[in-house]
């Protein structure tokens, strides 16, 4: 009786685990509007290297949506993470990687300030709808992407995944880093700028509504860094998504798809008196736990 029961809750483990689904969402920018102030990058090159890791680790077609440029709107980024919520099931893994620009904007709930007296700016992605500065065409930075609103979605999705769920958000932008590729002096490929994004201030009292981040999140550099494209073979890729796609495979925890990232990123050319640290953050919980099965 012993052996049956043990036998019984073998299959119906193998059962849970075979029902889980791996969905993805990828977000690619590579050419933003002429009139956004924003420049080309080479985003459109990661996706077939991004396509060939997923397969990898075992994700189906059917279960991956890419938003590429006009697609890749605030509107329709926003809408790919409230489906993919509904969409989840408890035990399911997800992957979201954004290849795009990406900007430090003004703080102005104050959540930041509150976290570093010294810190008042938002890191925030870019999506297609979004221009470099304030008031540039009449744009008032109503579609930048900021870390606050999307560390709520990833909370939301993260609790529709429960503890056997599992998700990782990779952004391959410049200062990523705090998000739990312009028009600058710098004249090596790369994503973002060295502007900030300059919102005025409302008045407004602090926030003390901070997000407590339950999933694993891999920035391209920190928060004050720049993030450089790097070349290899002749094409140019996001340094991050091409990392990512050369180390992430089934049965890696955190802690060593961090150092393997790190090892990458050492052996990547880099330009002159650059640096760039990738950085991964997530609940120590998730460190040593296995992150796609």
């Amino acid at each position: 009786m012993k052996r049956l029961t043990t036998i019984i809750l073998f299959l119906s483990l193998t059962i849970l685990a075979g029902g889980a689904t791996r969905r993805a969402l990828l977000v690619i920018i590579g050419d933003y509007p002429s009139g956004s102030g924003w420049n080309s990058l080479a985003s459109h090159n990661d996706k077939a290297i991004l396509l060939k890791m997923l397969d990898r680790n075992g994700f189906h077609p059917e279960d991956i949506v890419c938003l590429e440029d006009a697609d890749a709107t605030y509107s329709g980024i926003i809408e790919a993470l409230r489906l993919l919520k509904e969409q989840a099931c408890s035990g399911d893994q997800i992957y979201i990687h954004f290849s795009c620009h990406g900007q430090q904007i003004t703080d102005i709930d104050g959540d930041e300030v509150l976290r570093d007296f010294n810190d008042h700016y938002d890191e925030a992605i870019v999506p297609y709808d979004a221009a470099i500065a304030y008031n540039w065409n009449g744009y008032k930075g109503e579609h930048h992407l900021t870390d606050d609103v999307l560390s709520q979605h990833m909370s939301a999705i993260q609790d529709a995944l429960g503890k056997n769920g599992r998700l990782l958000l990779v952004v391959d932008a410049c200062h990523s880093g705090g998000v739990q590729r312009a028009k600058c002096e710098d004249k090596a490929p790369h994503r973002g700028t060295y502007d900030s994004f300059k919102l005025p201030l409302t008045g407004r009292p602090l926030s003390q509504n901070n997000v407590t981040e339950t999933w694993i999140t891999l920035s391209a550099c920190k928060s004050f860094q720049t993030n450089y494209e790097v070349e290899v073979d002749g094409i140019r890729y996001g340094r991050l998504t091409y990392t990512i796609s050369q180390v992430l495979c089934a049965g890696i925890n955190a802690e060593k798809l961090e150092k393997e990232i790190k090892r990458v990123y050492n052996s990547l050319p880099m330009p002159a008196r650059k640096h760039q640290t990738p950085e991964l953050s997530a609940p120590s919980s998730l460190m040593h736990k296995t992150i796609f099965k």
